[in-house]
C-alpha cells in the first residue's frame, strides 16, 4: 500500500495521559548519562536527588512523549523497516515539573517528497500540556521514510540555519554515556559491538532519545550554567550511533546573544554522532551586566 498523504495528515492520534514521579525523572536523567562521571557529580545532583529541590531535565519530555510504534500500522502505507530518525528538537513553553501528570497530543505537520530515490521527509509535532491545558513542551520529530518517496507531494523546503563557525569552539565538554546493558534507552534489539579498547567488553547501541538527552545535558551546562529554567529551545540532527560506555565530546559556538550551535562526536571512535545542533536560552543577569 503506497503512502497516502491525506490519510497521514489526518491520522487520528489519541491524546495520552501520562503520570510520572521524581523516581521517573531521575531514571530519565540516568538514561541520559547522569550520575556516571564523578566530574559531573555537582551538575547532576539536582536532576537525581530531591535535595534541596529536584529539577527535571527538559529533554525528559521526549521520553514522556514516547508512545506506540504507530508507523507499523499497515494502513499508514509507511515502510517502517526503512525509517530513519533524522532530527529532533524541543521548545520550552513552561518548565517541566519533576513530577506530575501531562497530556500528550501529536499531529503530522507535513510530509515532503524527495523523490523515489531519496524517499519522503515526515515532520511530526508532539505537545505536552498540564491538566489545565497549559503548554509545557513542544517537540518536533523529523523522520526520513526512505521507501516512500515519489508519492507526488511537495518538495522539501530549504530552511536557513546557522552553520558551525570556521573557528575553534568557544567551549567544549566531555560526557560519559551510560554503562553496560539494561540502561533505560538501550535499543530493544540489543545491538552490540565489541568494545574498542577491551574486546571482552560489550557495548550496546542507544536510542535517539538517550543521545538527545545526553547532548542536552552538555549544552545546558555550557550555555545555561546547568539551569534548565533558562532553556528556551534545543535541537539536533542525528549523524551516527551512540553506544554505552564511551565518551562524547560536545563542542559549542555562540552565534548571537542567547543562541549557540554545537555538534557532538564519539571520542574513542572519532566519529560524528550529532550535527547541526542549536540551543536558545535566556541570558543570565550576570552576563547581561
Amino acid at each position: 500500500m503506497p503512502l497516502d498523504y491525506q490519510k497521514l495528515m489526518n491520522w487520528p492520534f489519541a491524546a495520552i495521559t501520562r503520570s510520572y514521579n521524581k523516581k521517573d525523572s531521575a531514571r530519565f536523567a540516568r538514561g541520559f548519562g547522569a550520575g556516571i562521571d564523578p566530574g559531573w557529580q555537582v551538575a547532576d545532583h539536582p536532576f537525581l536527588y530531591d535535595e534541596p529541590v529536584m529539577l527535571a531535565l527538559p529533554m525528559s519530555a521526549v521520553a514522556l512523549a514516547d508512545g506506540e510504534f504507530w508507523q507499523q500500522n499497515t494502513e499508514t502505507g509507511i515502510v517502517w523497516q526503512q525509517m530513519v530518525h533524522a532530527q529532533e528538537s524541543l521548545r520550552v513553553h513552561r518548565p517541566l515539573p519533576a513530577e506530575g501528570t501531562v497530556i500528550v497530543t501529536q499531529k503530522i505537520q507535513d510530509i515532503f517528497d524527495r523523490g523515489p530515490e531519496k524517499g519522503a521527509l515526515m515532520v511530526q509535532t508532539q505537545w505536552l500540556s498540564d491538566l489545565l491545558g497549559n503548554p509545557l513542551i513542544s517537540i518536533e520529530v523529523t523522520t526520513v521514510l526512505r521507501a516512500n518517496g515519489g508519492f507526488g507531494g511537495q518538495p522539501q523546503p530549504v530552511v536557513p540555519r546557522d552553520q558551525i563557525p570556521q573557528r575553534p569552539a568557544d567551549c567544549s565538554i566531555e560526557i560519559r554515556t551510560p554503562e553496560g546493558a539494561g540502561t533505560p534507552f538501550q535499543l530493544s534489539a540489543d545491538i552490540a559491538i565489541a568494545g574498542q579498547a577491551d574486546t571482552n567488553r560489550q557495548q550496546y547501541m542507544l536510542r535517539g532519545v538517550g543521545c538527545f538527552g545526553l547532548a542536552g545535558r552538555g549544552a545546558l551546562r555550557l550555555a545555561c550554567d546547568n539551569d534548565p529554567n533558562r532553556l528556551r529551545a534545543i535541537g539536533v540532527r542525528y549523524a551516527g550511533p551512540m553506544f554505552t560506555g564511551e565518551t562524547m565530546r560536545l563542542d559549542l559556538w555562540h552565534v548571537r546573544t542567547g543562541q549557540a550551535v554545537f555538534n557532538m562526536h564519539a571520542c574513542e571512535r572519532n566519529a560524528p554522532v550529532l550535527s547541526h545542533g542549536f540551543i536558545e536560552f535566556a541570558v543570565s543577569d550576570q552576563n547581561q551586566g
